[in-house]
This record gives C-alpha cells, structure tokens and sequence, in this order.
C-alpha cells in the first residue's frame, strides 16, 4: 500500500481526484481515532474535515521518503485534535462507540463489561497514556508509525507505551481486575 500511497500522493499534487482515493482510503480511521481522542461526535468530524482540508492545502509540501502517508494524516488530526480541546478547555472522558448496546448472550454481556471496565481505566489515564495506547491498539499501527504520529524515536514510543500500559494495568489493579489484558481485542 506505500507505493500505491505514494502514486496517489504524486497524483495528489496535480489532480484532486488522486486525493478524493486517499480521502476514501482513510476518512474512516482518521474519524474514530478523533472520535476517540475528543469523546465527541461532531467534534470528531470537525477534527476529520479539518485533517483532510490541511493534507489537501499542504500536498504540494509533502515529500515522499518511504514513510506512512496515514501516520502523517494522523498527526495532522493529532494536532488538531489538541488544538479543538485547548479551544474549548475541557476534557470529554474517552469512550468507546457501541459500547452501550444491549448484548443478547452471557458470554457477550462479560465481554461488554470487560471492555466498560477497561475503557473506565483508560479514561482514567493521563491523555498521553490513552493517545499512545490508542494509536498502537485501537488504530492497530506499527511501532515506528505510531513514533512519527508522535514525533519521537521508536525506541522512546515504546518506552512511553511501556509506561502507559503498566499505569493501564495499575487502574485495573485497582478496579480489582486481575490477570493479562488482551490489548489487541479492544
């Protein structure tokens, strides 16, 4: 997918349909990933429209070197994401969509609590913590796209996820949830 990303980022610069393609390719991750950071559906697309509006303004800057086009409109939606919440002075706690459908069997409903209770201690967890957490786990990106969405070196991401998930597990802890967490079935 790099080098159709690439393809499409070249085209990008001279036609706008080339653009429409990455815009169809990742609107949707880009909107729960703002989802998730602000808690807040309208905001969450005010953050996506306003990502694809300034990946649009800057193609012409952007320069290929082999990197994930989605880990740069992920720090777009970063900053923007920081930028809405600095504006309205508030933190909405992080929640997960879906989460408050009513569940049919036993062994669903334990599962509907098991994410509650972990989506409880994310909430719980420095903004930081839960961005890291998400970008790696919910957005299911790599370690190094997950360093360049945040601007540090590998090595520190995974020192900085390190952290996050030991502070996750100690909420747990304290929530009195005991055991391994499954962090890829969120």
């Amino acid at each position: 997918m790099l080098d159709n990303d690439q393809t499409l980022i070249e085209q990008a610069k001279h036609d706008p349909q080339a653009f429409a393609r990455l815009y169809d390719r990742y609107v949707d991750r880009i909107y729960r990933y703002a989802y998730r950071q602000t808690g807040d559906e309208a905001l969450a697309q005010d953050v996506t429209a306003v990502t694809f509006e300034r990946a649009l303004r800057h193609i012409q800057r952007y320069q290929w070197r082999g990197q994930s086009v989605l880990a740069w409109l992920y720090r777009i939606a970063r900053n923007e994401a920081i930028s809405q919440q600095r504006r309205r002075k508030w933190l909405t706690p992080w929640r997960a969509a879906g989460q408050t459908e009513t569940r049919a069997t036993e062994t669903a409903v334990l599962h509907h609590q098991r994410h509650e209770t972990l989506h409880h201690a994310l909430a719980r967890l420095p903004a930081k913590d839960r961005e890291i957490i998400s970008l790696r786990f919910f957005e299911e990106l790599s370690g190094e796209e997950v360093a360049e969405v945040l601007g540090c070196s590998p090595n520190t991401m995974y020192v900085r996820l390190h952290r996050a998930l030991k502070r996750l597990q100690s909420q747990l802890a304290a929530m009195g949830v005991t055991g391994e967490v499954n962090y890829g079935n969120f």
